[in-house]
């Protein structure tokens, strides 16, 4: 299990929960009432995150800039670390505010084994690393123009990473409500005499983005995927570890309900 791995190696690159508590609490206690007035976020939550500490993945669709502090409105966890594009921290005051709340760069152009290795370090210390698999903003979920990238998923079913699912969706202009869902942690295991490759990798992020657009009540437009269902069923078991509101089954029921908060 990684979290036995995690015994021995932690200490060698220690990275703390927050670097800049100060600073992030400040950012806090202005942000989270500005967003409420503005954009009146509905929220679902299906699990506690108050305190909540990793190793764990999040993984979410982004078609917002402003995803993140969405979601950090309702994840109470200093532990949540998201990764970003490098080019941001370039700017002055952007860096500042991403380095407050522990955003750490990655290099878009670099190999995903550097990408690895540095998620690796920050689930050693277990913390939650916040990914946005499809690499980038996107305007609706599209599985041929924008692939999720399969390394994340890969990662977490080799080392015996948690993976909880998360969706922003709606527009973000004034008054107009987007749905953010904080849904089910879960582990997907190899089933026995079965092989994970790039393209099974693929197939079950497909599958995975699919549930994630469908916590927000959106389509997911992909030709195959009733093959990446059947692809995941087959490859994977998968281990419900915390979905108080059954989001993992029973999507279409919840997402019409009204607010449900932890």
């Amino acid at each position: 299990m990684f979290r036995k791995e995690t015994e021995n190696s932690k200490t060698n690159n220690y990275i703390p929960a927050s670097k800049h508590p100060v600073r992030r609490a400040i950012f806090m206690f202005i942000a989270v009432p500005v967003l409420h007035l503005v954009f009146l976020p509905r929220f679902i939550i299906s699990g506690k995150t108050k305190g909540k500490k990793g190793p764990m993945m999040l993984v979410c669709n982004h078609n917002s800039i402003l995803d993140p502090a969405l979601i950090y409105i309702r994840y109470r966890s200093k532990h949540l670390h998201w990764l970003a594009k490098e080019s941001l921290f370039s700017i002055p005051l952007v860096s500042y505010f991403l380095k407050s709340f522990d955003i750490f760069p990655i290099d878009r152009q670099a190999n995903d084994i550097q990408a690895a290795k540095r998620i690796i370090n920050e689930l050693r210390n277990e913390h939650i690393v916040g990914i946005f698999i499809e690499g980038g903003v996107t305007l609706g979920g599209n599985a041929v123009a924008n692939p999720p990238k399969p390394t994340t998923v890969q990662l977490a079913i080799k080392k015996g990473i948690p993976i909880q699912l998360c969706s922003v969706t709606g527009k973000k202009h004034l008054f107009s409500r987007p749905k953010v869902v904080i849904g089910p942690t879960v582990m997907l295991s190899l089933r026995e005499g079965k092989k994970l490759n790039k393209q099974t990798g693929l197939d079950i992020s497909n599958e995975l983005m699919r549930r994630i657009y469908k916590l927000g009540g959106q389509e997911y437009f992909n030709p195959e995927a009733e093959k990446c269902r059947r692809v995941m069923h087959e490859t994977v078991e998968v281990s419900i570890l915390d979905d108080e509101h059954n989001l993992w089954e029973n999507v279409a029921e919840i997402s019409n309900e009204a607010d449900i908060e932890n």
